[in-house]
């Protein structure tokens, strides 16, 4: 017997269709057993154009685009397009992911230095603030090991992993305040580059100018291109001061310094940033190197965001992958009550609310812990790190009509106590009601607002 070629066979035996893929898992839980009809039209959709380097992939929330995504990748893996990597938004989504993957009998490790995911065995699962930054792991200029190859990789919410890689490959020098103790080693990066740009600015805007010195709410000046473009060494020699390991420039600076002479440079009052016009992706680049590229997405109305940021494939960009059907696209609202009515106050709002969660049940998400203070009503309170895990909503929400929980969580991270209720989940600003409207339920994540 050739054991040789019989072990030949076992191995080109891998399911590669996804459908029959997941039938085939051993060691799904129950409830996994099979696939939803969204799900199995945006598999068998991917599979029919697997060969194309870029993908986006449209699924309204809550129609499963985890699954999707690890499916996919395993079928890369079986195939030979390996290594596979899924890249959540944030730490608290990557959990889930690794519960689902859990769920799914699919194999995952959370480091990629890991033999597992290096020789194609395990999908590493990791967020965007790890793959996307000036000293990354799948980075040409790692030292002194290796880069960390991808052979696939799915980008979850890829809308928001825009806006990490936009952060991530950037430099903010905040300003200190007024009267804070003075840290040698970062306070004086700002007042040193507003005094190498001072004489041109003044020129081009002194009021502005003023505004920055006298610190005024709101005050924003942006330094001529021009200027920034001649003083750039100098501009170099001040920031490299501040890139050593532990300091504040240390991470993003390996990118940013590669691109500085086409950066734009913009003081506020409280900061400056220092920003390329596109992110310097080719810096990350294992992910620039992709075979394949998968970006899911619930709602991204500018596709183009993904040819500019990340270099995907115009080509490929402007066909996205849509379920035929979309069964729950009805199911949620989302009202900007002060865009509507510009007379209501943020009182009478809370108050409205107050009222509605005596009779359904109902969110409401602060950006902040003080903005928690105006709403005395709340029955229940916990940060972003409280809700983390398995624990929420029930150790935190109840199921009671008469309870209003209050949830202090970032406006860029998904508000998943939200989705355990058929009800209201209430976003209150600090700021404009409208942007932060659309940064916590314009994408679809929140009952209505």
């Amino acid at each position: 017997m050739d054991f040789g070629k019989f072990l030949e066979e076992q191995e080109t035996a891998l399911p590669v269709e996804p459908g029959e893929l997941h039938e085939q898992l051993p060691n799904k839980v129950p409830g996994y057993g099979y696939l939803r009809d969204v799900q199995a039209q945006v598999l068998t959709a991917w599979h029919a154009r697997r060969e194309e380097r870029d993908l986006v992939i449209k699924v309204n929330t809550g129609g499963g685009k985890t699954i999707d995504g690890l499916v996919i990748l395993q079928s890369c893996l079986n195939e030979g397009v390996g290594p596979a990597l899924y890249v959540a938004p944030d730490k608290y989504l990557a959990k889930q992911v690794l519960q689902e993957a859990f769920n799914l009998g699919i194999a995952t490790v959370t480091n990629p230095d890991d033999a597992r995911y290096l020789r194609g065995e395990a999908i590493a699962v990791v967020n965007a603030h790890k793959l996307f930054n000036g000293r990354t792991v799948f980075s040409d200029d790692r030292t002194p090991a290796a880069p960390v190859p991808i052979g696939t990789v799915v980008i979850d919410d890829a809308h928001a992993a825009i806006a990490t890689t936009r952060k991530q490959l950037s430099l903010t020098i905040a300003r200190p305040r007024l009267g804070a103790p003075v840290d040698s080693e970062t306070d004086s990066m700002f007042e040193d580059l507003l005094d190498l740009f001072r004489e041109d600015l003044h020129q081009q805007y002194p009021d502005g100018l003023l505004d920055i010195i006298e610190r005024s709410p709101g005050a924003l000046i942006r330094v001529p291109f021009w200027s920034s473009r001649g003083k750039v060494e100098e501009a170099r020699s001040i920031l490299r001061a501040h890139t050593k390991s532990g300091q504040k420039l240390y991470y993003p600076w390996p990118a940013v310094s590669r691109v500085l002479h086409l950066c734009r440079v913009v003081f506020s009052s409280t900061e400056v940033t220092i920003t390329p016009p596109c992110p310097p992706i080719a810096h990350v680049s294992s992910f620039a190197g992709a075979k394949r590229r998968i970006y899911l997405s619930a709602t991204m109305a500018d596709d183009s965001v993904l040819v500019t940021d990340f270099g995907a494939s115009p080509e490929s960009i402007k066909n996205p992958i849509n379920p035929l059907t979309a069964g729950d696209i009805g199911e949620r609202m989302i009202i900007a009550p002060q865009d509507i009515n510009g007379s209501i106050t943020s009182d009478e709002i809370r108050k409205a609310i107050v009222k509605l969660s005596v009779d359904y049940n109902t969110v409401v998400l602060v950006p902040s812990n003080a903005a928690m203070a105006a709403w005395p009503e709340a029955d229940r309170t916990a940060s972003a790190d409280d809700i983390e895990g398995d624990e929420h909503p029930s150790s935190y929400c109840g199921c009671l009509h008469d309870e209003l929980p209050l949830f202090c969580v970032r406006a860029t991270r998904d508000p998943t106590p939200a989705r355990s209720w058929r009800g209201t989940a209430a976003a209150h600003p600090t700021g404009d009601l409208q942007d932060f409207v659309e940064q916590v339920a314009g994408d679809g994540r929140t009952e209505s607002s």
